[in-house]
């Protein structure tokens, strides 16, 4: 039986599939920066929370659940923090490349505002990749853009000198 309010209304648990507020994903956020920080300090910690994260996502590839509308911001979360600790994109600023981090450490932790055990455990892991993709939209477009131009600046590197006749 469901917990009801006095008023008769359901009881919210974290094992209902809710969103957390805009208050308690800024709250998660900004818990987590100076942890982030130490990661974006350090490409040893770095890599190892990306190849935890690439793990874990891999895990979700064919199910993604409430990951389905953020994936492909993830992956690119992936892929900025790739190449910013190999040192090939260094072009972001220290707050965006911190928030790109406290998105990735959400989503590998397990323990969040609701934890990924429970059935919608991954509402909350969604919403605060979409609130950090949000806050570095145009930093994220901007890294996005510099890596199409690089595949193609690689593309016609393997092609060789075109001939002209």
């Amino acid at each position: 039986m469901t917990p009801r309010k006095p008023d008769n209304k359901p009881i919210e648990s974290p094992s209902r599939k809710t969103r957390p507020t805009k208050k308690q994903v800024a709250k998660a956020i900004e818990q987590t920066k100076s942890k982030a920080e130490e990661y974006a300090r350090d490409p040893k910690k770095a890599k190892k929370l990306l190849d935890d994260a690439v793990k874990k996502a891999k895990s979700y590839q064919i199910n993604r659940g409430p990951l389905a509308e953020v994936w492909s911001y993830l992956t690119s979360l992936f892929r900025l923090l790739r190449a910013y600790v190999k040192g090939e994109y260094q072009d972001i600023p220290w707050g965006s490349i911190v928030l790109v981090i406290v998105a990735i450490i959400y989503f590998v932790s397990p323990i969040d505002l609701i934890p990924d055990v429970l059935p919608g455990g991954l509402i909350d892991d969604a919403t605060v990749i979409a609130f950090v993709v949000k806050q570095i939209k145009a930093d994220l477009d901007q890294f996005l853009t510099w890596e199409v131009e690089r595949v193609s600046v690689e593309d016609d590197i393997e092609e060789g000198p075109s001939e002209l006749d």
